[in-house]
């Protein structure tokens, strides 16, 4: 379900920095040890500063140390400065202020919006709410929400009603966990609450908030039974023979029988499109399986039993990916062929050190096992790209980490592993194969 809204922009008001705060503030404001730098916003909207507030923690050691919001709201500030709140950061020096202030009012303008819909009884004021979903919290929000940092996070506000509806909606439109609620009123006269979860199931929680307060605002004064779990607008479809077993992640709308074109993300309450990027990175997972099959039969036929083996050891890696993803669960630092994640990397720098083989480029004549590995060392990378896709990092930074950040690394190993076994299999290391005999061609290291 897509939903027209307008977009209500916040704005900083305010910015100001104090290279070295006096002795009496620090002490007042409870600054950490060696921190003495402070950057200052005001803003004309709290939870919008709040979201901002944190992406600075992602671009700057620089802690958030004060974040208020202003009684009444934006409608009654104490001056044309003041709007709703007030942020301050702490760092031990200017440079981490600013990076921090760059980042977070970067993220006000172009992220943290609120959004309107207007009532059916008065159209000239909107109803405004915040329906947010942060991909990868940061060290500000992470420990209000209590989560991991890096965490996804549905960041959901709304008038004091509406957020109660709203947000009973977004709790039964996902795989989320209601991690904090603001019972309305704040001090701004809000109400609505954090939620966590995966990252699909914080936006599949965020638009079955949005659709709820559109609901509420379309027809405010009703004594049926609140519209649940972002079911789409409109008149709501009859009840089905035999009850709606099945239920889409992305709108809420439930079906008696599974439709074809969607499957299941987690269980029969989260079916999603085929097209979903965690179905596509299922798929090459599942074509990665197959691919280190395929070439332990090429092993297999050519006496290569101890590539077999630990072809063996790559699949039941594959396999566990396969179920991390699904479930979760946290992957374990991969371990193959004794060798641990960072001793495979450095393995592949340096295989004509340890194998008297060159960066190598596989050729025709070096055999099927050869060109078997090449093919599925290409399925594992660009098994790993899909699983990038599937769990980003937060938006505009490129240093961040994944979402999955485990799934990722296991995938990377993978790939070097098929690649160190190329390298091996060429240099005749498997008794019992036999030497390929074609020519060791690629970049070999110069004179020391």
């Amino acid at each position: 379900m897509k939903l027209d809204l307008q977009p209500i922009r916040p704005h900083a008001l305010a910015v100001r920095t104090i290279p070295d705060a006096a002795d009496e503030l620090a002490r007042a404001l409870g600054l950490p040890a060696g921190r003495r730098a402070l950057g200052i916003v005001t803003a004309t909207s709290d939870d919008a500063l709040f979201a901002s507030l944190d992406q600075g923690t992602k671009a700057s050691p620089a802690e958030v140390v004060y974040a208020k919001s202003f009684y009444a709201g934006a409608a009654h500030p104490s001056g044309p400065l003041s709007g709703e709140c007030i942020g301050i950061y702490a760092a031990r020096d200017p440079a981490e202020i600013d990076a921090a202030l760059d980042a977070c009012l970067g993220y006000l303008e172009s992220e943290a919006w609120f959004y309107g819909i207007a009532t059916a009884g008065d159209p000239t004021r909107p109803v405004a709410f915040f329906p947010h979903v942060i991909a990868s919290v940061g060290r500000y929000l992470a420990p209000l929400a209590d989560v991991e940092v890096g965490s996804s996070l549905a960041y959901l506000i709304a008038p004091p009603l509406e957020s109660i509806l709203a947000l009973d909606s977004a709790c039964k439109a996902g795989q989320v966990r209601l991690a904090k609620w603001f019972g309305p009123p704040s001090e701004t006269n809000f109400g609505g609450g954090y939620l966590s979860g995966d990252l699909p199931s914080c936006e599949a929680a965020a638009r079955a908030f949005a659709a709820a307060i559109v609901e509420v605002c379309g027809h405010p004064i009703a004594r049926g039974a609140a519209r649940g779990g972002g079911e789409a607008m409109g008149a709501r479809p009859p009840a089905t023979a035999g009850g709606a077993r099945f239920q889409a992640l992305d709108t809420g709308e439930r079906f008696a029988d599974k439709p074809d074109h969607l499957t299941h993300l987690v269980d029969d309450a989260s079916l999603v499109p085929k097209t979903h990027p965690r179905i596509v990175a299922r798929g090459k997972l599942d074509l990665l399986q197959s691919s280190l099959l395929d070439a332990q039969g090429a092993a297999d036929a050519d006496g290569a039993a101890g590539l077999v083996g630990e072809l063996g050891e790559i699949l039941e890696l594959a396999r566990a990916l396969v179920g991390a993803e699904v479930t979760g669960r946290a992957m374990p630092v991969p371990i193959l062929f004794g060798m641990g994640a960072d001793e495979i990397r450095e393995a592949t720098h340096h295989t004509h050190e340890l194998y008297g083989v060159p960066f190598m480029y596989p050729d025709v004549r070096q055999g099927p096992v050869v060109a078997k590995l090449a093919l599925a060392r290409a399925i594992a990378r660009e098994a790993e790209i899909a699983t990038l896709l599937a769990f980003p990092p937060a938006r505009g930074l490129v240093t961040a980490p994944p979402a999955r950040p485990d799934l990722a690394q296991a995938l990377n190993r993978i790939s070097s592993a098929l690649y160190l076994l190329a390298c091996r299999y060429v240099a005749g290391l498997y008794p019992g194969s036999r030497r390929p005999l074609g020519p060791i061609r690629g970049w070999k290291p110069g004179p020391a």
